[in-house]
């Protein structure tokens, strides 16, 4: 009986214990214990707390991340033009250990970083451990009280993930979406005029004609993975995947296949501020496509490609010489490319006949 009673005692004490302990795990609408990793609770208007596995380069889409919430959120360029710019502070607690050879890289001013590698915070704070250094991101967005308003588990720095991030953000500090009110844009189909639109400060669609253009959406500026440095990517170690579509990838592939010197265009179009995409074509290093921003997604709704969860799906449009479209892809992937870049071929060798 005594052994009986100390073991249930035993029970107590280590549920008690645990209680104590631990976080009551990640649910929106509860209090963050941002205590617990900063030691004080943020001052700013949000904060982005995300459980990241390796901030090495063979973390595939670890630089993307850190560059993608520096540029966003740190330096407030998703914010340019608008009334209020908010502030975000931004940790990672990175399930790895320190490497100043691979990773110091990817930290940028104004993020706090916290080295977990045996998964402590992880465990405290309810969070499921990364079983390798790609597995998914768990993001967890803060108001200015410290409580849970988002979590996503699954973040990867894809474009469909970071403007639902962004809105959200945007909502917390009552910033309302600019979303062009265009209820019934009409169906798109081959023979029809492109619908017209600026796609800079000089220039419209229309002003094209006699070029073949390619218009292709994309979700998000700071969307994908980037290669690692030619010291690292030399050593053999670091290896990236391309079985998924990302901007970065999607942006590459329609950049590589452009033969600089003919007569077509591609645009390539998402809802960006300008110094976003002026840093983003800088980061990418392209060299025959122009970025155009849709920030009120109307030229996204106009071509269908608007997804209501707030970003664009990939549609690419072909447009001929005479501004009709020749050809609809309503979801860019890899092997579309190929068949868009020989369309385009066929349609510039048939007009300089």
């Amino acid at each position: 009986m005594n052994r009986l009673l100390s073991f249930m005692l035993l029970i107590i004490t280590v549920c008690l214990f645990s209680s104590v302990s631990m976080a009551d795990g990640l649910e929106l609408g509860s209090r963050f214990e941002i205590e617990r990793l900063s030691g004080e609770p943020s001052k700013q208007d949000t904060t982005i707390v995300a459980f990241i596995p390796s901030l090495s380069y063979d973390c595939e889409y670890a630089s993307m991340l850190t560059q993608s919430f520096h540029y966003y959120f740190i330096e407030r360029l998703a914010f340019e033009g608008l009334a209020k710019s908010p502030t975000t502070r931004v940790i990672l607690v990175v399930n790895d250990d320190k490497d100043d050879a691979k990773s110091t890289q990817n930290i940028l001013d104004g993020m706090d970083v916290i080295y977990d590698p045996k998964g402590e915070m992880y465990s405290y704070f309810g969070v499921k451990k990364p079983s390798e250094r790609n597995s998914a991101t768990t993001l967890v967005l803060l108001d200015s009280k410290n409580v849970v308003q988002m979590i996503d588990d699954d973040y990867k720095s894809q474009g469909e993930h970071l403007k639902p991030l962004e809105s959200k953000l945007k909502e917390l500090n009552n910033i309302k979406p600019t979303i062009a009110a265009i209820t019934s844009p009409k169906r798109l189909k081959v023979g029809m005029a492109a619908p017209d639109f600026r796609i800079d400060s000089d220039t419209l669609l229309s002003d094209l004609r006699g070029k073949v253009v390619l218009v292709s959406f994309y979700p998000a500026a700071f969307s994908g993975t980037l290669r690692p440095p030619i010291e690292l990517s030399s050593l053999g170690e670091i290896t990236f995947s391309a079985d998924r579509m990302s901007c970065s990838f999607q942006i590459d592939l329609i950049d590589e296949s452009a033969k600089p010197k003919s007569e077509t265009r591609r645009i390539l179009i998402s809802s960006s501020t300008d110094s976003l995409l002026n840093r983003w074509q800088g980061l990418l290093g392209t060299e025959n496509v122009q970025y155009a921003n849709d920030p009120d997604y109307s030229i996204s709704q106009t071509y269908l490609s608007y997804n209501p969860k707030g970003y664009n799906n990939r549609v690419s449009v072909i447009v001929d010489q005479k501004g009709k479209i020749a050809f609809i892809d309503q979801s860019f992937d890899y092997e579309d490319d190929a068949v868009i870049s020989k369309k385009i071929d066929e349609l510039a060798e048939k007009g300089s006949r």
